[in-house]
């Protein structure tokens, strides 16, 4: 692991997007488009859900700009996230754009007149409207979906992709080879990522670095070359994805590889956080160390493990994260039992009442033994629900 931190880390101030020259008040919903007409995927890029994330943003238009002269498969659409706060520097302007993809808010979305919508909400439908047409017009084609999500955090420290426990994204992730972070799906709610892969999509989130920082862009644009390559858009052979790949292993060079996110700190806006200074992505936590101050009482890390995202800026639900390394032993186990005849022994484990391997859902009992939990995570149910005296585990579809 890293070191612990020794030096002071300044607060960041909102980013108004002009320190790579480009204007973020006059961009439109729709970055850019490419479609030569050839059979082949849709890849759905996303950037700026949070709008003082430019990087996503700059990243995704030297990305067109190079493509426009290069033949390419299936459909590329790059769109902007949170259009208002992009153009103010802002997370968000009430509601995070990033915690607002649960099936309750978007069918109430739907059955909801527009003109009551908040600002947060108007930029949700804005955007489902365009990702679902798009997603509607490849299914008819029998095309598949990916989505590539790109984000910046306000720490310093390397470079992460994160995915949901499914088998299809993983694959993506760890073709990328930034480090891939597990286990975010019990841990937040309301990813635009989750949703779309509980769809049966392919999905990963690329967070390329801190938010002003230069090689951020550089790293956002180096994961695009990759992840395009890896979906079959790219011509065979291209420099680029090369390139890409190289910037990328000098960049994690000291990382771990993968991760399972084990640990949300949840906090409130009138929780009065403040982040102890010096922390950076991948720095190592001790359990009992202090971490930050929250209604002006010491937060002490719960165990040991990898720091990730601690909060250095004034919005955010969630104050910092806890990692633990994941052995590649368990990745090709968990590749390997996943649709396979041993799935069935699993109603065999004490605890388990009942199981829908076709729905993707577990019942267990409260009080299971603990372990049961790490085997449900190594066949992929890792959210789960409490129902009076059981608990729903479920899982994402495996591709």
């Amino acid at each position: 692991m890293r070191e612990t931190p020794v030096a002071p880390h300044p607060v960041e101030a909102p980013s108004s997007g002009s320190a790579m020259g480009v204007d973020l008040g006059s961009i439109d919903r729709e970055i850019g488009v490419k479609d030569d007409g050839r059979p082949g995927p849709l890849v759905i890029i996303t950037a700026g859900l949070h709008g003082n994330e430019p990087a996503g943003v700059h990243a995704t238009q030297r990305l067109l700009a190079a493509l426009q002269d290069t033949p390419t498969a299936g459909r590329i659409v790059a769109l902007a996230g949170n259009l208002g706060a992009l153009r103010t520097g802002e997370r968000h302007r009430g509601q995070d754009l990033n915690r607002m993809w649960t099936e309750d808010r978007l069918f109430e979305l739907a059955h909801r007149d527009p003109s009551d919508d908040r600002p947060g909400e108007v930029e949700l439908r804005a955007l489902i409207g365009l990702i679902e047409a798009e997603r509607g017009a490849a299914r008819a084609r029998g095309r598949e979906v990916c989505l590539l999500d790109l984000h910046s955090t306000s720490a310093d420290g390397g470079a992460f992709t994160v995915v949901p426990d499914a088998i299809p994204s993983r694959r993506l992730a760890r073709d990328i080879a930034l480090p891939v972070v597990l286990g975010l799906e019990q841990r937040i709610e309301g990813p635009l990522m989750t949703w779309l892969v509980s769809q049966g999509d392919t999905a990963t989130v690329v967070e390329g670095g801190q938010h002003d920082a230069p090689m951020t862009t550089e790293v956002l644009l180096a994961a695009l070359w990759v992840a395009l390559d890896h979906v079959g858009v790219l011509p065979e052979g291209d420099e680029r994805v090369r390139r890409s790949r190289a910037r990328i292993e000098r960049e994690t060079e000291d990382a771990p590889e993968v991760l399972d996110l084990v640990y949300a700190h949840s906090i409130e806006p009138d929780d009065g956080f403040v982040m102890e200074p010096g922390w950076a992505n991948f720095m190592s936590a001790r359990r009992g160390q202090t971490l930050a101050l929250q209604h002006e009482k010491i937060v002490q890390a719960p165990l040991d493990g990898y720091m990730l995202m601690p909060l250095y800026q004034g919005l955010g639900s969630e104050g910092f994260f806890l990692c633990r390394p994941v052995g590649r032993a368990w990745l090709f186990f968990s590749r390997l039992l996943r649709g396979s005849w041993l799935e069935r022994g699993l109603r065999l484990f004490p605890g388990v009442r009942s199981m829908d391997l076709r729905a993707g859902e577990i019942v267990v009992r409260r009080g299971a033994p603990h372990g049961l939990a790490r085997v449900l995570h190594l066949f992929g149910f890792r959210k789960n629900t409490p129902t009076g005296d059981t608990t729903v585990w479920w899982r994402r579809p495996q591709g």
